[in-house]
């Protein structure tokens, strides 16, 4: 009889944990936590391959509930990356969920040495912030151009069986300049 009085008080606090937003949204970002290998293809039109990489992806914890995503592209030549030409580009993004938690803002990476220097589309550097929800994990960067026009790229991984599927999609004043679409397995 004691057993089931104290299991009836711990069954409602998990219920109750289970059922808060904000638990949801950490349990659903972890299943995104952990490193990925694949490879990802643009195509033109006629569907013919312009240009292919092998990636490389780390999506890690960062700082109370939010993430950090780190990939490195390989751009390949003639679907290789052993011949003169190849171009490797190492990028990182760390985000934290927003004030209102619906949605997670970059974070600026801590160095005590650098006077901090807020963010200014209007200046040029791009604004960058994600979201998830039941079609992916979505990181998006927004920059105004010298010349006033502006570009967007949208960046989605979407949990598969096996890794990640990738979208990625550059928008320039409003007209789609370049999609790439992958595929990514879990590494760890």
């Amino acid at each position: 009889m004691t057993a089931r009085v104290a299991v009836g008080p711990l069954l409602l606090a998990v219920l109750l944990v289970l059922s808060d937003p904000a638990w949801s949204e950490t349990a659903a970002l972890e299943r995104y936590f952990g490193a990925y290998v694949g490879r990802a293809v643009e195509q033109d039109g006629d569907g013919a391959v312009r240009e292919e990489r092998d990636i490389d992806i780390v999506i890690s914890p960062y700082k109370r509930g939010g993430f950090q995503i780190e990939w490195v592209n390989v751009t390949l030549v003639n679907g290789r990356r052993d011949v003169p030409g190849v171009r490797r580009r190492l990028s990182e993004s760390l985000f934290v969920p927003a004030s209102d938690a619906e949605f997670y803002v970059a974070a600026p990476e801590f160095n005590p040495f650098r006077v901090r220097e807020d963010v200014t589309a209007l200046g040029g550097d791009a604004v960058r912030w994600a979201a998830l929800d039941a079609e992916g994990l979505h990181v998006y960067a927004f920059v105004i151009l010298e010349d006033g026009r502006y570009e967007m790229a949208t960046y989605t991984r979407r949990l598969t069986e096996t890794g990640l599927a990738l979208e990625f999609e550059r928008v320039l004043d409003g007209k789609v300049v370049r999609r790439m679409v992958g595929h990514a397995v879990r590494a760890d």
